[in-house]
């Protein structure tokens, strides 16, 4: 496992995919410190269903929503990484997944496979909790082992997610929202409107919380190596 430090998970740039439906790449979130200590919080829709969104802003997400080609972006995420020496950071295996299914193949895909390019923040956060916190999270439900959901480890940080932006939300909202765009030819109703807030929300929190729990996790991960890392 990449052992990342303080200074690393600072300049991260972390990354988050959320879909609904049948569309498992709706959009992706990406959050960043720039060299001007300005947060930088972009939100790239991939599904063009979503597109009119991009004609909107929400300032209290203190960022934007652009209409965007997956390729495109990943390139462009993969330049701003290796011009300014940063990391990306993403919770589990599911955005590598993503990404590998969308690229398939080909010198991109290669760049992001690499853990020292895209690192896992859930394999960081379970060693940092296994030598630092006595806890043991429950169960998903209908399981026996430990949950190291994302949520469990904002909880543990006291990284507070406001309820309608927590776990379970973005999946209908999406799927609200994409139906009224597509069948639709006026505004949003207030329900989809209320909705679309709820994923975009519920995506920032994913980003910014993780960095917050990242920073943590190289801040108080003691130097040398350590026998007995979880798996």
């Amino acid at each position: 496992m990449k052992q990342v430090s303080p200074d690393e998970a600072l300049r991260g740039i972390y990354i988050d995919f959320e879909g609904g439906g049948s569309v498992r790449r709706a959009l992706l979130g990406v959050f960043w410190l720039d060299d001007t200590n300005e947060f930088v919080f972009r939100q790239y829709l991939l599904d063009e269903a979503l597109w009119p969104m991009g004609e909107e802003r929400n300032s209290g997400n203190e960022g934007f929503w652009e209409p965007a080609d997956l390729t495109d972006t990943l390139e462009e995420l993969r330049q701003l990484a290796e011009a300014e020496d940063r990391l990306v950071f993403a919770y589990s295996e599911h955005e590598m997944k993503m990404i590998k299914e969308h690229l398939q193949e080909g010198e991109l895909l290669d760049w992001w496979l690499q853990d020292q390019n895209l690192v896992n923040a859930r394999k960081i956060a379970k060693y940092w909790k296994y030598w630092n916190r006595s806890v043991t999270f429950p169960p998903k439900e209908g399981q026996k082992k430990e949950w190291h959901s994302l949520q469990n480890y904002l909880d543990l940080i006291d990284y507070e997610v406001p309820s309608e932006h927590g776990p379970g939300v973005v999946s209908s909202a999406i799927t609200q929202v994409r139906k009224e765009l597509v069948e639709g030819d006026g505004p949003l109703s207030e329900e989809a409107n209320f909705a679309w807030e709820q994923a975009v929300m519920h995506n920032f929190h994913d980003c910014c919380g993780m960095r917050e729990l990242i920073i943590i996790c190289a801040t108080e991960h003691s130097s040398g190596s350590k026998a007995g890392e979880p798996t």
